[in-house]
C-alpha cells in the first residue's frame, strides 16, 4: 500500500511538471508589438469607495507617448539562456524561489534578475532598452482608462497568473502552481494592443528611477521618471503571489536595482 502511494506521488509530480513545461501550443516568444503615438490616461482611474488609490499613483493625468515597440511577452528563460550561451549575459541567481536551472523553465519568464542584467539583455537583443513607466502603462491599458489590461472585469486565473482560489476553495499562489506559469498562459488577459501578461506572473523592471511624488509633476510628454538616482528603480505589473484586489494596472513598486527577487522579471522596448 505504501509503495502504491509513492508511485501515485511520482505520477502526480510528473503531471505537475508537464503542466509547468507545456504552454499548450507553439508561440513566438520574441514577438514585438508596436504601440502608436498619442495620449493616454496615466495613474489610478478608480472613483469608488471599494478601492483606495495609492497616493503614488495619483493624480490621474493625460500624457503623450511617442510611438515605440515592446516585447509581446516577458523575456523567457529560453531567450535569456541564449544570451548567456553567447557570453553576453551573466548567470542568474539559483535557488530560493528562482527558476534558473529548472528543467521546465524554458517558456517561463526569467526571474531573479537584476536591473543591470535586464538592461544588458535588452541591449544585446537588437539594441533594445527597458521601457519607461509611462510606456509600460500605455502598453498595458491603452487609452480608455481601464483598470486592468483586459478591461474592468474582476481578475481571475483565466486572465492572469495570480494568487486566487482554485476548485479546492483555497487561495493558491500561481493559480495552484506555486510559481510562475509560461508567458503565454493567459491569452484572455492581453492588453488592447495584444501585449501579454502585463499584470500577471512577475513584476517588471522599467527604466525610471522611483519618485513617489512624480505624478504630481507636470511632465506631460514622454515622461521618464525622476531626474536623479533615488536608490530605487520602478517595478510595474503584478505577480503570481498577488491577490486580485492588488492588481490595478497603476500600481508602482520601488525596488533596488541590485535586487534579485523571485517575483521580478522584465520585457524590452525600443
Amino acid at each position: 500500500m505504501e509503495t502504491s502511494k509513492q508511485w501515485l506521488a511520482i505520477i502526480a509530480s510528473i503531471f505537475m511538471l508537464t503542466g509547468f513545461s507545456t504552454p499548450g501550443k507553439a508561440f513566438n516568444d520574441k514577438a514585438v508589438v508596436e504601440i502608436p503615438s498619442g495620449e493616454f490616461t496615466r495613474g489610478c482611474t478608480r472613483k469608488y469607495k471599494e478601492y483606495e488609490c495609492l497616493p503614488e499613483a495619483l493624480p490621474e493625468k493625460k500624457v503623450f507617448i511617442s510611438k515605440f515597440k515592446i516585447d509581446k511577452y516577458k523575456v523567457t528563460y529560453r531567450r535569456y539562456n541564449e544570451c548567456m550561451k553567447k557570453g553576453n549575459c551573466t548567470d542568474l541567481y539559483f535557488g530560493g524561489g528562482c527558476n534558473a536551472g529548472m528543467p521546465w523553465n524554458s517558456d517561463h519568464p526569467v526571474n531573479c534578475v537584476t536591473y543591470k542584467q535586464a538592461e544588458t539583455f535588452c541591449k544585446w537583443d537588437g539594441g533594445k532598452r527597458l521601457p519607461t513607466e509611462a510606456e509600460w502603462e500605455k502598453a498595458a491599458r491603452g487609452t480608455d482608462k481601464r483598470f486592468y489590461p483586459w478591461g474592468n472585469k474582476t481578475p481571475s486565473c483565466n486572465l492572469a497568473t495570480i494568487s486566487d482560489k482554485t476548485t479546492r476553495g483555497k487561495m493558491e499562489p500561481g493559480c495552484g502552481m506555486g510559481t510562475s506559469r509560461p508567458v503565454n498562459a493567459n491569452p484572455e488577459g492581453a492588453s488592447p494592443y495584444g501585449v501579454m501578461g502585463m499584470t500577471s506572473n512577475l513584476l517588471e523592471w522599467t527604466s525610471d528611477w522611483f519618485d513617489a511624488e512624480y505624478y504630481k509633476k507636470n511632465e506631460l510628454r514622454d515622461p521618464k521618471g525622476a531626474d536623479r538616482n533615488t536608490g530605487f528603480k520602478t517595478l510595474r505589473g503584478a505577480t503570481w503571489m498577488m491577490k486580485k484586489e492588488e492588481l490595478d494596472v497603476s500600481i508602482r513598486v520601488p525596488y533596488a536595482p541590485e535586487g534579485q527577487g523571485y517575483i521580478v522579471g522584465f520585457r524590452c522596448a525600443g
